[in-house]
């Protein structure tokens, strides 16, 4: 409990720290952005800390990020010494604060609770999450090493890992620790930020409503960011109960669910349920094992996954931990929106502060998680538009806008240059979709609720709407989906498929993609009517049209990377729905109360926030229900240590884990098996008689302690570095390396081998029996034997030693 009280407090230390800052961006926002200074401080201490260890200020270890932190302490300490107006901001937004730092507390707690249950790092993805924390926290050097690529930097977005390995540094916690305590983080800034900047957009929006609405509002959208899951939720329950119908099932997409018939057995189709066990659960809710997985999965070839899901599933993923970042830039896009002033070059000339914080969060989002740049840098520039629209013609405020956003786009590249030479994208420029299309239902399983609750802006957009120039103004928008069908159309025939491409679409495909055109279309109307009355509430249907517009591009392109060939749209959907699932989270909510509250009032159209309350309510019952599976019922044993579990399953792999961690300096390469299974053929040759190596124990020991081993999982680092020939035959190369320190037939090639790696220890674990079943050399022989416990070892290099002759 103390390593968790610990973490709690640097990150509440580093929030109290960053309000300051938050004060000087978040004037207009009723708490002074208080919300979003947890996120605020962790980006400015991480980027202190990465730039500096890079320039080889700061020490290594805790020291180092403990500085970091007092080094924002005195930035934020000169903020206060300059500003004219940081006690009355104090006083007016106190409560805010308050109110933002109980958020915080609860819903990290309350993380907490839930993750203690099943505190484990295994399985999916997990293992390379720990690795990247890891070696933000050991590697000696910055940029830090990749710990699955002996001697090379890393080459990942791994900015949210480095927050994670500050704050556990400085809160003395093992990064075991800190994989769960940094998601605890994440969920609590998010319920933080989202809450902040929604009371916000609501305030702005229902000036004349009690501060009660604002408050539900930001309830609404937190239920929405953090609870709210797919209606594929409801289907499995029912399922789970025995209650199902082959035409609604059918109808709604998830026929997957349904018993298989006796010839869908006989032909083994796992397109369907083999009901093995009648009735499918025991309990209330469903017990069958990460049934709510497949939730995840709900468009064929793609990947759904939505911020529950992440938080249930528990991988520590970039486009997970950036959800405070994002919102944060979310934030300040709003708040440059509601900015009085024009933006030109001459703001930054009188203000340089302002732009250059803008450069350092924008510039981050990259880091943190490369799909996020694009998608909320345009949300700034529309901001920064919007604003200079109100007080000159269109000519001149583009031009000035681009004078503006000219030198904080050059700077986010700027400030984060260290990052940017040692990375390597695999995005391979924008092709056309040609497929079959999401079909609706699955487009309604997955958007249904908050797509509905954005579109409720338009019931009382109509009010503020009049007298704008409404028919000119739809004509000009238009042009929002027909821009980017007509770019759809030239790649088409440019790459030779336009013909493939729409024989390829379904009807059901056309009909979603129709629908999430005019829903762009009807809601940037609306956004741009509303704020042509000089409307304040202008930016929530402007946010939702941001929405409709990704989830209508997912339709229409995919951006090329490593799974091209197999499954060309998945990572296209899957990050820019997420993307949309958060902006809708904020324009749904706010525009859902806004609606509950003139149905109160009285107007008609008011009363459809009904029915889209009742999808909310079917919305949470994915949560209710995963939430007791994923934990077996609350039954499994508690704790918060990812590695706890290991020391109660295997206490001689885990006293071999923390001998490495603890003997092994950072930096120092040690050998542990490729992965790859091997065995005699049938002549008695030695061979690989199973080469998968990723999601697997392979290198886990690596992934627990920091230490760089020569090569990791395989395929993850093509994904990193790219799928070249190159790449292949250096990743190859040193599976054989490592394999042969195993193999070796005599001692000499065992140490040459040791040599060529530039490793002095050789870790003989589970992983390591398992892949060399009676092929090892008797390392004891010939190496020093440094760590032995039930089976398990670790060796040594001989090192020279002085020999006493008198």
């Amino acid at each position: 409990m103390s390593d968790v009280v610990a973490f709690w407090f640097i990150c509440v230390v580093l929030g109290l720290i960053a309000l300051p800052i938050a004060f000087a961006f978040f004037g207009r926002f009723p708490d002074a952005g208080a919300g979003t200074s947890f996120a605020l401080g962790m980006v400015i201490t991480g980027y202190l800390y990465f730039i500096l260890r890079v320039a080889h200020v700061l020490p290594y270890g805790r020291g180092g990020a403990i500085l970091a932190v007092a080094i924002l302490a005195v930035v934020s300490s000169g903020v206060v010494g300059r500003s004219r107006r940081f006690n009355v901001t104090l006083r007016r937004s106190w409560r805010g604060i308050v109110a933002s730092l109980c958020l915080f507390t609860v819903f990290f707690f309350l993380f907490v609770g839930y993750r203690s249950y099943l505190p484990a790092i295994a399985g999916t993805e997990q293992p390379m999450d720990l690795m990247y924390l890891n070696a933000t926290m050991k590697s000696p050097s910055y940029p830090p090493e990749d710990p699955w690529l002996a001697g090379h930097p890393a080459s990942y977005y791994y900015f949210g890992y480095l927050q994670g390995g500050l704050i556990s540094q400085a809160a003395g916690v093992p990064a075991s620790t800190g994989y769960n305590l940094t998601l605890a983080y994440t969920f609590g800034a998010a319920a933080a930020g989202i809450a902040s900047v929604v009371f916000a957009l609501a305030c702005w929006a229902m000036r004349r409503a009690r501060a009660r609405w604002w408050a539900v509002a930001a309830g609404i959208a937190i239920a929405f960011l953090l609870f709210l899951g797919s209606l594929e939720g409801v289907f499995e329950l029912a399922a789970a109960h025995g209650e199902y119908s082959d035409s609604a099932y059918g109808a709604f997409g998830v026929d997957f669910l349904l018993p298989c018939t006796p010839q869908q057995v006989a032909a083994n189709d796992t397109s369907c349920y083999r009901a093995e066990n009648t009735p499918r659960t025991s309990t209330w809710y469903p017990d069958e094992y990460f049934f709510w997985f497949r939730a995840s999965r709900v468009i064929p070839g793609t990947i759904t996954e939505f911020p529950a899901f992440s938080f249930i599933l528990g991988d520590l993923h970039p486009h997970v931990m950036s959800i405070p970042l994002v919102l944060l830039a979310l934030s300040l896009a709003a708040a440059v929106w509601r900015g009085r002033r024009q933006l030109s070059w001459e703001v930054h000339r009188q203000a340089p502060f302002f732009g250059l914080a803008l450069a350092l969060v924008f510039g981050a989002l990259s880091f943190e998680n490369a799909w996020d740049i694009l998608t909320f840098t345009a949300l700034l520039a529309l901001a920064v538009v919007a604003r200079n629209l109100r007080h000159e013609r269109p000519g001149a405020a583009l031009r000035n806008a681009v004078t503006f956003l000219g030198p904080v786009v050059a700077g986010a590249v700027l400030l984060y240059i260290p990052w940017y030479i040692d990375f390597r994208s695999q995005a391979g420029g924008l092709y056309p979709y040609v497929g079959a299309g999401t079909s609706p239902a699955h487009a309604f399983l997955q958007f249904g609720v908050l797509g509905s609750a954005g579109l409720l802006a338009l019931t009382w957009a109509r009010r503020p709407m009049a007298g704008a120039n409404v028919r000119p103004i739809a004509l000009a928008m238009s042009l929002v989906p027909l821009v980017p069908f007509a770019l759809w159309l030239v790649l088409c025939q440019i790459h030779g498929n336009l013909s493939d491409a729409f024989h390829a679409r379904t009807s059901g495909g056309w009909v979603t993609l129709a629908l999430y055109g005019l829903s762009a279309w009807a809601l940037s109307t609306a956004a741009v009517c509303v704020a042509w009355k000089r409307h304040a509430a202008a930016i929530v249907p402007a946010l939702c049209a941001v929405a409709a517009l990704l989830l209508f591009g997912t339709e229409l392109f995919v951006v090329r990377d490593i799974f091209f060939a197999s499954s060309p749209r998945m990572n296209t959907v899957f990050k820019l729905s997420y993307q949309a699932w958060i902006l809708l989270a904020a324009g749904g909510a706010v525009a859902l109360v806004m609606a509950l509250r003139r149905a109160r009032l009285g107007a008609p159209a008011g009363w459809l926030a009904a029915p889209v309350g009742l999808l909310a309510c079917a919305g949470l019952v994915y949560t209710i229900v995963a939430v007791p599976n994923r934990t077996e019922g609350f039954r499994k044993t508690v704790g918060i240590d990812g590695l706890s579990a290991l020391a109660r399953s295997d206490p001689a792999q885990y006293a071999l884990t923390q001998w490495v961690q603890q003997n092994v300096p950072p930096g120092d390469v040690i050998i542990e098996s490729s992965g790859r299974h091997w065995g005699r053929d049938s002549k008695g040759n030695l061979v690989v008689t199973d080469p998968n190596v990723d999601y697997t124990d392979a290198a886990s020991v690596s992934s627990r302690t920091g230490r760089p081993i020569p090569i990791g999982w395989y395929f993850h680092e093509i994904q990193w570095r790219g799928d070249t020939v190159a790449n292949q035959a250096q990743f190859q190369s040193r599976q054989n390396l490592e394999d042969a320190v195993y193999t070796a037939t005599t001692p000499a090639a065992a140490i040459a081998a040791m040599h060529e790696a530039g490793a002095t220890f050789v870790v003989v674990g589970r992983t390591e029996q398992a892949d060399f079943p009676g092929l090892m050399p008797k390392f004891d022989t010939f190496l020093d034997t440094v760590f032995s416990q039930d089976g398990l070892s670790v060796y040594a290099l001989p090192q020279d030693r002085q020999v006493a002759t008198s």
